[in-house]
C-alpha cells in the first residue's frame, strides 16, 4: 500500500488535505476501516506535526483513500 509523508493543512469531517515535503498537495477521503475517528484529524493538524498516510487510489476519484494516518 502506497504511504505519503506530509503535514495536514485542512480537515472537514473525513476529509483533509496533505502537503507533501515536494509541495505536492494531495486530498484524502478517511476510511470507514481506518484505526482513527475524523475528530482525530483536528487533534494532527493542530499538532502541526507531519504524519504518514496510508492510502489507496481508485479510477475515478479525484481522492485516495487514507487507511491509516499517523504521527511520523
Amino acid at each position: 500500500m502506497p504511504e505519503l509523508v506530509g503535514r495536514i493543512v485542512f480537515v472537514q469531517e473525513g476529509r483533509f488535505r496533505l502537503v507533501c515535503a515536494q509541495g505536492r498537495v494531495m486530498l484524502f477521503l478517511l476510511s470507514p476501516q481506518a484505526p482513527l475517528e475524523p475528530q482525530d484529524l483536528v487533534a494532527l493538524l493542530q499538532e502541526g506535526g507531519p504524519v504518514t498516510v496510508h492510502f489507496h487510489q481508485r479510477s475515478g476519484l479525484i481522492a485516495g483513500i487514507a487507511h491509516n494516518v499517523a504521527k511520523h
